[in-house]
């Protein structure tokens, strides 16, 4: 639910007489709180809500906020009476908007990202066996990872991390060459 719709934050004056109106027993009430709950965020989720944990507790702060007022007046069983709340507020968030939609990729932009992809493997098909083994290796990995992998490759080659470091920028502004040279045609 959004702030706005969110009324106040439920005080605890309000749930203990919600659990004392559930059952004069604590742990008695404790268990009847949890089994509503847990049919609630079921019933929601049964209903495709994809934040049932947060419209079944709004109901029963909801619920808690009302004891005062209802605790000598209801009769009947009190889970039905959360269950009406809660397709209330059920109903407001239906009648929320909907979230934003991300972007969807036009064809273009696909069929570029394909094209670029199909390019980056003709050319690593180019490079020498150990020239792609270590590019492809070099940027395999993130984070941590991958300190520890570039320090593991220098040692494998025999050679400084500068030199590992220079290396994969070689081999990497030839793979950036060869892509574009691949590209030309596509994009006339």
């Amino acid at each position: 639910m959004s702030p706005a719709k969110k009324l106040q934050t439920l005080k605890q004056e309000d749930l203990d007489r919600l659990l004392l109106w559930l059952d004069s027993d604590p742990e008695r009430a404790g268990s009847i709180y949890e089994k509503i709950r847990r049919r609630l965020i079921t019933i929601l989720a049964s209903r495709h809500c994809s934040i049932p944990e947060e419209l079944a507790d709004e109901t029963i702060d909801r619920v808690a906020r009302r004891v005062e007022d209802i605790r000598e007046t209801y009769v009947g069983e009190k889970a039905l009476y959360f269950l009406g709340v809660m397709n209330n507020v059920h109903h407001e968030y239906l009648k929320q908007p909907a979230p934003p939609q991300p972007p969807i990729a036009d064809d273009n932009e696909v069929a570029t990202k394909e094209a670029t992809h199909l390019c980056l493997d003709k050319c690593l098909a180019t490079l020498a066996p150990h020239a792609h083994r270590l590019i492809e290796r070099y940027y395999s990995s993130n984070k941590r990872a991958k300190i520890d992998l570039r320090k593991a490759l220098a040692t494998e080659f025999g050679i400084s991390l500068n030199t590992l470091r220079l290396r994969a920028l070689r081999i990497r502004e030839k793979l950036q060459t060869c892509i574009e040279q691949c590209l030309q045609p596509t994009r006339q």
